[in-house]
């Protein structure tokens, strides 16, 4: 399952079902690499036993060779985009739907530390785009088509079809009521 939402993944990042698009950018993306990890972490966890020691060495080699921190536990959708794939983190709860793109330097994860993982991370719609730097942290719930901006801390739900920034976040933009 993980390879064949591994080429959805390529085919949105390339905007192309075409074979040398999609080639040119798997070999010459190193984001697409670090992704093509996550998701054979993801296969290999559903092995019993074994798959939860090979899923610890995919995210053990994805820390070490791209300086992010992805939990092969995450559920991701396909048509993820990872753009400058680098000190990026992805915690073991956090549910990502279909078609979403974030920037390098992202954090998904926990607003309390102390607390466990489970239950206490984003979950993020689809067609979300996460700019660079930007935070989500906690039980929050980000609806779809929703932009947030550049080193934003998003503590709070974001409404479907706006644009969030500022710290902490708040919506900008309505993107419905700009499109009337």
């Amino acid at each position: 399952m993980g390879i064949r939402l591994f080429i959805k993944d390529l085919q949105f990042a390339s905007s192309s079902v075409g074979f040398l698009p999609n080639l040119k950018w798997f070999l010459f993306n190193h984001a697409s690499h670090m992704l093509l990890l996550f998701r054979i972490g993801q296969d290999l966890r559903t092995i019993p036993v074994l798959g939860k020691v090979l899923g610890f060495i995919i995210e053990y080699l994805i820390r070490i060779l791209f300086a992010s921190d992805i939990s092969c536990h995450a559920r991701i959708g396909a048509g993820f985009v990872i753009v400058h794939g680098h000190d990026i983190v992805i915690g073991a709860d956090v549910v990502i739907g279909e078609r979403c793109k974030i920037f390098n330097g992202v954090t998904l994860g926990n607003k309390d530390t102390t607390q466990t993982s489970h239950g206490n991370q984003p979950h993020l719609g689809n067609d979300v785009l996460v700019s660079t730097g930007a935070k989500i942290l906690g039980p929050v719930k980000v609806g779809d088509h929703v932009v947030i901006g550049a080193n934003s801390v998003v503590i709070k739900d974001c409404r479907s079809h706006t644009v969030v920034a500022g710290v902490p976040a708040r919506v900008v933009k309505d993107l419905q009521r700009a499109a009337v």
